[in-house]
């Protein structure tokens, strides 16, 4: 029986996508933080309409929480997080696996913003429910399947205008004397491609890639398998841009964050959510955000994030923040190893 996890702890396999993105076969290490991570976490959280009364207070604290309490500094999973119930580690297993894929995008698909997809985000038009899926496809994924009305893809990640994304996430975990068995992912992996591969336009456009990202933790560690298939699929996703940016951008168009944000330093506005730890947007990005209308306003926010991202990340990178290719920041404590201490107390 083969394992997933054997070329080390962190590691990353990526397959099938196009020449545009051959630097891809080349990254082998999940090289995120966990503030990274977090604020992955703290975005995608509220998401869903029903979630906006918890307020970015509440999506902060529980993002941060949420990570640091299942990942060590090294990322490996913590002996709480595989001490929990099989149901337990499943459930936290989805929320890391969710995190991670957003890191991804923004990281090695180069996507400004990243938009959680759900039932009321926007609408499916059946194309050719028929068609056959490319032989290249995985031998097990080559078969007919009928996707169901609920297995649209988890995110759509926008590079540019006119440039998008589509991706399914899958997280899985044990605690058994196994781990994660290669098995295991590639069934996840079966699973994730027929959902990414469902969309076959967005709002009219091709997607540059349809990826399947599956994570597996156990107690060796994390690894990622991350698969972009070819393209033929039998549904046309469409979506109103404003409704998009709202997704996106849920935590600070919450009511609360716009009442609460202060100016943090450094040309973003925020709130504290605990001492010392804050999560904000860039104030100009905000603006765009905040004005999106139509396809041209979506399109003046995309322009914006590309030149936001060249001359200003860099400058604002420190070991206690973390700035997304979005506009969102989270600023906490330096993520130091837990070394020092540890041998202190023992």
């Amino acid at each position: 029986m083969s394992y997933i996890i054997t070329s080390g702890h962190r590691s990353l396999n990526c397959t099938g996508f196009p020449s545009g993105f051959s630097q891809l076969l080349k990254v082998t290490t999940i090289d995120a933080t966990r503030l990274e991570l977090a604020r992955s976490l703290i975005t995608l959280g509220p998401s869903h309409r029903s979630h906006h009364l918890n307020g970015p207070f509440w999506w902060s604290l529980r993002g941060v929480s949420t990570i640091f309490s299942l990942l060590s500094c090294n990322l490996a999973p913590t002996h709480g997080f595989m001490g929990l119930s099989a149901s337990q580690r499943k459930s936290d297993a989805f929320l890391l696996g969710e995190a991670l894929t957003h890191w991804f995008a923004q990281t090695h698909l180069g996507a400004k913003f990243v938009v959680p997809l759900e039932a009321h985000t926007g609408s499916w038009l059946p194309a050719s429910v028929t068609a056959s899926y490319p032989k290249p496809m995985p031998k097990y994924f080559r078969h007919s399947v009928k996707p169901g009305a609920k297995s649209e893809p988890d995110f759509l990640a926008f590079s540019g205008f006119g440039q998008v994304h589509v991706l399914e996430s899958k997280g899985r975990a044990c605690a058994g004397v196994h781990g994660v068995t290669e098995k295991d992912i590639n069934a996840a992996r079966n699973k994730a491609l027929r959902q990414a591969c469902k969309v076959a336009t967005v709002n009219g456009l091709s997607p540059v890639t349809r990826t399947a990202c599956v994570f597996g933790f156990d107690r060796s560690g994390m690894a990622g398998q991350i698969t972009d298939p070819p393209a033929s699929r039998p549904y046309h996703y469409t979506a109103e841009w404003p409704q998009l940016v709202r997704q996106a951008y849920a935590t600070v168009l919450d009511p609360l964050f716009e009442i609460a944000a202060r100016d943090i330093g450094d040309g973003f506005i925020g709130i504290e959510f605990m001492p010392g730890w804050k999560f904000g947007i860039d104030r100009h990005v905000y603006k765009l955000v905040q004005d999106v209308k139509n396809p041209e306003s979506a399109g003046a926010l995309l322009n914006f994030l590309g030149d936001f991202t060249d001359d200003s990340l860099a400058a604002r990178s420190a070991e206690n923040r973390s700035v997304g290719k979005d506009g969102l920041i989270l600023v906490g404590s330096p993520d130091y190893s837990e070394t020092p201490w540890h041998r202190e107390l023992t």
